[in-house]
Parts: structure tokens; sequence; C-alpha cells
């Protein structure tokens, strides 16, 4: 139902995030990742497709560790938006879930340092264009 990193390439990731010099350090049939210059300390994004997974046990994890989850649907599908919330950064870190029959789609975006764009704006127009690259 999803191309590989649902359909998103690295410069659609840059443009949005507004980071320069990420790298998809991880490509699989069910998720990737870019990270700044490759390495682990700094900004991170990813896109993730559970397959057969429910969304639920996922939305319960996120209002286990997340200053809020609400509600949320993207181009008729449902699903949660979670904001993580540092000191130092504010509204850094966006999780957007959206569930697919049997199957759901996350994307994360987490910021680390200022200044940086809306992270749920990020992440919801990251889902809406997978969204439309679904088979």
């Amino acid at each position: 139902m999803f191309p590989q990193c649902g359909g998103i390439n690295d410069e659609t990731v840059t443009k949005l995030t507004q980071i320069n010099g990420l790298v998809n350090t991880a490509k699989n049939s069910v998720g990737c990742q870019w990270l700044a210059g490759g390495g682990i300390l700094g900004p991170h994004f990813s896109f993730s497709w559970y397959r057969g997974s429910p969304i639920g046990r996922e939305r319960k994890t996120e209002e286990l560790s997340r200053s809020s989850v609400e509600d949320v649907n993207i181009n008729g599908h449902g699903g949660f938006i979670a904001v993580g919330n540092d000191p130092q950064l504010g509204d850094s870190l966006c999780e957007v879930g959206i569930q697919f029959s049997d199957d759901f789609i996350e994307w994360s975006v987490n910021f680390s340092q200022k200044p940086f764009p809306d992270a749920c704006n990020v992440a919801k127009e990251l889902a809406r264009q997978t969204i439309a690259n679904s088979k």
C-alpha cells in the first residue's frame, strides 16, 4: 500500500524540515529514518509502517510519554497527533499516526535546536503526502 519511505524523498524531508545535510540512514520496506549528517546527535525524522498492528496500543504509549495527544484526520483517514515538549525548545517533537484498515503509519519529527518550523505542521504535511502516495 505504501511505497518505500512513504513515497517521500530526501529533498522533500529537507525542504519541509529546513534542515540541510540530512542523510537517510535507514531504508527498508516498513520504514525510513533521516539524521543530520547521518549522526545520532541532532534532529531526527522517521516514517514507519506498522503492518497488522493496532494503532490504539501506539496511542496509549504516546499518551503516557507526550505532553498532549489528540485525534487527527488527514484526507479522510483518522489517527492521532502527539506533541512532545522540551523545556528549552518548546514543542520540538511531533508524531502523527494514521490508521489504514489493519495497518497504521507514523511520521515522527524531532528537532534538537532552534530555530525550527512547527513540528506538527511538518509531520502532518509528511503524512498528507504519504497518504497521497498510497496505492
